[in-house]
């Protein structure tokens, strides 16, 4: 089957853009943040949509104009500029740091690459060449095309075009402390108009889990570690050669004498459980107290044998975040706000994500690291959504018409 001549030259073009761009990127390196930042982003915004307006208007009827707003063109470059972002995008951070060929072809950031660069221009100018070919001639029709074809190269444009402009810092908050100063990703330290102090870190955890492990410290069995989770007393589990019975969980507990524990929940208490050790070969039965332990209490253990231990792992956290006051420069007044993972808050601009804490402290840190966001370009991207949205409903409406 002979292939359409549109489509041979669309290959032929985009494999001519792809070799031009890897020549580029290992010969020169990849482009310059700057020109994806305010000022140049805004600049380049202008110019391209003047110029290809412009071109487009003057030689629309020209064969190398009708080429570049065909189908064939569309399809050729969107499937390069996928397999470009899902393929190229999927190799780790750590596989692109490597060092050699890999970090050469700038893969720790794919979207500031000649190649991509050159394929997404041709994306935007084919999207860009399409609006205008039914926007000129514009039918009540064509309502549903162009809103998909806009709101798709809106959210292009401004999500490329403005990451020069995102920014990413880490504060680090101590009670008590209001601070206002954040580090970015080089460790410069800058100074905001905003200001976080901690008032109090929260965290619920997960019930603890038992283990048994080898005079290594594994757990075992080692391809598939046993873990009996302390969620309900009276609960049984076999692990290898013992089943362990659980009579009591507390959440937060202190040592009050060599071996026992008792609920207390002042500031450093750990977990601990009263569990009956029984091995189901001999039928020695053992009931004893074990804790996890932590910076303020040491953990306490059940032995086995002389090759295997009965530990309680450290618990994993449910939930963590943070109460924190809010300051703005310029404003008296402050408010109170609580910041989750996952449900960042809005400051000025800025969105503010709760991402670690002490972790030594755990549960009692009294430190909380936050990561600070600003994207202005985000709106933009929005709206390019919502017109793809509109788009869609339009073309359901229309079709059931």
């Amino acid at each position: 089957m002979k292939l359409n001549p549109v489509y041979r030259n669309s290959v032929v073009l985009v494999l001519l853009l792809l070799i031009i761009g890897f020549i580029l990127e290992l010969s020169i390196g990849s482009l310059p943040r700057y020109w994806f930042s305010f000022p140049g982003n805004i600049w380049f915004a202008l110019a391209f949509v003047v110029v290809f307006t412009a071109i487009y208007i003057g030689w629309r009827t020209h064969r190398w104009v009708l080429f570049l707003v065909s189908v064939p063109l569309a399809i050729t470059t969107t499937i390069t500029l996928g397999i470009l972002t899902i393929g190229l995008g999927s190799i780790s951070n750590q596989q692109a740091n490597a060092g050699g060929f890999l970090e050469k072809l700038g893969l720790t950031n794919i979207t500031t690459t000649w190649y991509f660069a050159l394929i997404f221009l041709m994306v935007l100018v084919n999207l860009w060449f399409a609006i205008l070919k039914r926007t000129l001639f514009f039918q009540k029709k064509n309502i549903t095309f162009l809103l998909n074809h806009f709101g798709l190269w809106l959210t292009l444009f401004a999500g490329v075009l403005g990451q020069g402009d995102l920014t990413r810092l880490n504060m680090t908050l101590k009670q008590d402390v209001a601070e206002w100063r954040a580090v970015d990703d080089r460790g410069t330290t800058i100074e905001l108009p905003i200001a976080l102090e901690l008032k109090k870190f929260k965290m619920e955890i997960y019930p603890n889990k038992l283990y048994i492990i080898d005079k290594e410290g594994t757990p075992l069995p080692k391809n598939n570690p046993a873990g009996f989770l302390l969620e309900k007393e009276k609960s049984t589990q076999q692990i290898l050669n013992w089943k362990i019975t659980l009579h009591q969980y507390i959440d937060s507990a202190v040592l009050i004498n060599d071996s026992t524990w008792s609920y207390n929940p002042m500031w450093g208490s750990t977990n601990a459980a009263r569990v009956t050790v029984e091995n189901i070969k001999t039928g020695l039965k053992q009931t004893r107290w074990i804790a996890s332990g932590n910076f303020q209490f040491p953990p306490q253990t059940i032995p086995l044998d002389s090759t295997h231990i009965l530990v309680m792992a450290p618990p994993e956290a449910k939930k963590f975040e943070s109460e924190v006051l809010v300051f703005e420069k310029g404003e008296e007044a402050h408010r109170v706000e609580n910041i989750q993972v996952n449900h960042p808050i809005r400051i000025r601009g800025w969105k503010v994500y709760q991402t670690s804490y002490d972790e030594e402290l755990g549960r009692w840190s009294d430190t909380s690291v936050v990561e600070l966001v600003l994207d202005p370009w985000l709106p933009m991207v929005y709206t390019g959504i919502f017109i793809l949205i509109a788009g869609s409903v339009a073309f359901l409406i229309q079709n059931r018409k």
